[in-house]
């Protein structure tokens, strides 16, 4: 009864934001430790479309970050610059990144710019990001993909392999995640996530850069969404990138949810203002944690709860720059979910 109660309270908000075009396509998973109550689907998709899930991709990514700290292979309190000894070839990163730690990178407490759009250089990762430091420092948290950039190199570096080989090897075949990849290549069931890079192309015109290999406007299936991800890194970054449906990012949520690990369960708990070690904290996840995607998915559990939720749309995918905010999506299926345990 409680199950099939909430089912239809998270589908009357979802129906209700849909109708005032929130977004077009939807899936929804509702879940514990042990089991899924229930998965539903809106627009056209079922359980098992792929969505561009954005930075989710950071999740992924930190993940093999504490598994790595696990191996033995790396610890929080790593130097970034001993990790990644290219850059000490740049004076100006040297200088702002000097007393920078990994968990530095984990929490967005490394001073780096919340954004850069590197494609606009043809230079190398490492020239780039030091053409980035004449934005200015960043005192306090900052939300950046830059950091969780490094983060998929440091990963490349650690296992001597492609980023992509890395999270079907060690995170989706190793934990029997199922369907996330990097580079999809069977379109046939993949969610589009937008028309081109609207938004992207204004943030461009907003810092005075130019950048003459737009994507057409129109709508992108099975082609990442953001410019840095697929412009410069060709579909595979540690901050972007990852296409999945929605039980793989379930049993990803259920991995933690079920954990005995002293650091993936640290990872969970604040360890700067409203960071965790790769998640977010926040009144938008009660009594819990999570991460959002700017292409409209979201990943809520809550260890204390023992309750989980996954959210994905395709909330870019409409022909205007100004789209709604999803955040009422997520924080009313939230809210019902926890009035409703």
């Amino acid at each position: 009864m409680y199950q099939n109660s909430l089912s239809d309270k998270v589908k009357d908000i979802m129906l209700s934001y849909r109708e005032k075009a929130y977004f077009r396509d939807a899936v929804v998973s509702v879940f514990n430790k042990d089991e899924v109550f229930f998965t539903l689907s809106f627009g056209n998709t079922n359980e098992n479309t792929l969505f561009d899930v954005a930075s989710l991709t950071k999740i992924a990514t930190s993940t093999l970050i504490l598994l790595s700290i696990n191996e033995g292979h790396i610890s929080l309190d790593d130097k970034i610059l001993d990790l990644i000894p290219d850059l000490l070839a740049f004076p100006d990163i040297v200088y702002r990144l000097e007393h920078t730690k990994l968990e530095n990178l984990l929490t967005h407490t490394s001073g780096l710019p919340a954004w850069y759009p590197f494609y606009t250089s043809n230079e190398d990762f490492y020239h780039v990001l030091n053409k980035s430091l004449s934005l200015p420092v960043e005192k306090s948290m900052v939300y950046s993909d830059l950091n969780f950039m490094l983060l998929g190199l440091l990963l490349e570096k650690i296992y001597n392999a492609p980023l992509d080989n890395i999270l079907s090897s060690r995170l989706v075949a190793l934990y029997k995640l199922g369907n996330m990849c990097y580079l999809p290549k069977d379109n046939n069931n993949i969610a589009p996530s937008s028309y081109g890079n609207l938004i992207e192309e204004e943030m461009c015109r907003e810092i005075g850069l130019s950048f003459n290999n737009w994507r057409k406007h129109e709508p992108l299936i099975g082609e990442v969404n953001d410019g840095n991800a697929h412009y410069y890194f060709k579909g595979v970054s540690g901050h972007a990138g990852i296409f999945s449906d929605i039980s793989a990012y379930v049993k990803l949520a259920q991995l933690y949810l079920n954990s005995d690990d002293e650091l993936l369960n640290s990872s969970m708990l604040e360890h700067t203002p409203s960071r965790g070690l790769g998640w977010q904290l926040g009144e938008r996840y009660p009594k819990g944690c999570g991460h959002t995607g700017f292409t409209g998915t979201s990943i809520y559990l809550s260890k204390k709860l023992n309750i989980g939720c996954v959210i994905f749309t395709n909330r870019l995918f409409f022909k205007t720059r100004n789209t709604k905010p999803i955040d009422d999506v997520r924080l009313s299926v939230h809210k019902v979910i926890v009035d409703n345990m």
